[in-house]
């Protein structure tokens, strides 16, 4: 072998970077975004969770209170156990309607209701001092449960924040904090259940994930290389319009990603067991929606590569954050706060919480058109933007 040759070879091929910076940062530089990337978003704590307070604590019964010493007359105990909830875990709302409380959970709008019956200190003191039948104090909680991670963090939260006021009060009582009874019974689930299983969660963020970069990297590859073949420009001379050429390219990497899904679909069913509530027709209506955005995306972004290498360092800029922002692993409340709302411009967010909501929630589409109208927009923004980047091309 020989060396000075090998060396020419090798002088080549880094020379070739200076007359490519762009390809040289890519090198550099994605390596730190991945690990910055990565860092924030799994090295965060589920927080700022959507939570109504209901709190019908009446304390301390008039005809209890001669009875009981100085330091338990003015008592409320459900005051004891709110004041120690997690303000970071929980984004916590004060509401008087249960009901109503149980009907935001029912839309979405907040992850869990806590209640606090009005007897609550009631039974909490009778509990304590042993009373004939005697009950624990309860506290009621109403719960998504479509989320194994946000019910583990609600319940986790409150299961402290109780644990934490029965060594307090246990103080005031002279008794050891095994005596004194707070009971949290098994959560009603408005969606899930307790045997709601990760994969459950996860299934439907596979599927949407498949589509986009399937789509994505298909696309912008294809493109890059239809250019340099010319194959692009005896389209565009051809009798056939851009937003022929596109709306055609669009429709079948739809048809491959809806195949693709149905292939997801079926193994999760068949080998994991996994749970679909909703309607699998408006799943896939979801899944066309999300390829659209995404072909158009892939040719806005082939426009700009020049050769196939620089068209690959699009993907991960793509990738990524599309991974790691949309709540794909964890729930976006996981997410450093001022990185929150770089989410809403991810089209895969919506996506994977139309899709969730569709098969762990069974919803239609008159309760998940908010994430579908996100995508139309978004889909008649990229597939606009190749329409217009293909004129101006031709």
């Amino acid at each position: 072998m020989n060396a000075r040759r090998m060396l020419g070879f090798t002088k080549r091929m880094l020379l070739q970077f200076r007359h490519d910076r762009r390809t040289l940062g890519f090198v550099i530089g994605m390596p730190l975004l991945m690990m910055l990337a990565f860092g924030y978003t799994f090295g965060g704590e589920v927080s700022h969770v959507k939570v109504d307070i209901i709190d019908q604590d009446s304390g301390v019964p008039g005809w209890m209170a001669p009875f009981l010493p100085q330091a338990l007359s003015g008592l409320n105990a459900s005051h004891n156990v709110t004041g120690r909830l997690d303000t970071t875990t929980l984004d916590m709302t004060s509401s008087s309607d249960w009901n109503a409380s149980k009907a935001k959970v029912d839309r979405n709008e907040a992850w869990a209701a806590i209640r606090f019956p009005e007897n609550f200190t009631e039974a909490f003191l009778n509990s304590s001092f042993a009373t004939p039948g005697s009950v624990p104090a309860r506290i009621e909680i109403y719960i998504d449960g479509s989320s194994p991670t946000m019910v583990s963090s609600i319940m986790k939260a409150v299961t402290n924040a109780y644990l934490q006021a029965l060594r307090d009060i246990a103080k005031d009582m002279n008794q050891s904090a095994r005596r004194v009874p707070i009971e949290i019974p098994p959560p009603s689930y408005a969606y899930g259940g307790g045997d709601t299983k990760f994969i459950d969660y996860f299934a439907p963020a596979i599927m949407s994930m498949a589509i986009m970069m399937v789509t994505t990297m298909l696309t912008i590859i294809l493109f890059v290389y239809e250019r340099r073949s010319g194959t692009l420009q005896r389209l565009l001379v051809s009798p056939a319009t851009p937003a022929e050429i596109v709306f055609g390219y669009a429709l079948a990497f739809a048809v491959l990603g809806m195949l693709q899904s149905i292939v997801i679909l079926f193994a999760a069913m068949l080998i994991f067991n996994i749970t679909i509530v909703g309607n699998i027709a408006v799943a896939l209506l979801v899944i066309l929606l999300l390829a659209f955005v995404h072909q158009g995306l892939g040719i806005l972004l082939s426009a700009s590569a020049k050769n196939e290498l620089q068209a690959i360092q699009f993907i991960p800029l793509v990738l990524f954050p599309s991974i790691l922002l949309a709540g794909m692993f964890w729930p976006v409340e996981s997410i450093p706060q001022f990185l929150q709302p770089v989410s809403y411009c991810v089209p895969l967010r919506y996506g994977i919480d139309a899709m969730r909501s569709i098969m762990l929630r069974g919803w239609g589409l008159d309760r998940i058109w908010p994430q579908v109208l996100a995508l139309v927009l978004m889909a008649c923004i990229t597939l606009g933007g190749a329409i217009l980047q293909l004129r101006r091309r031709r």
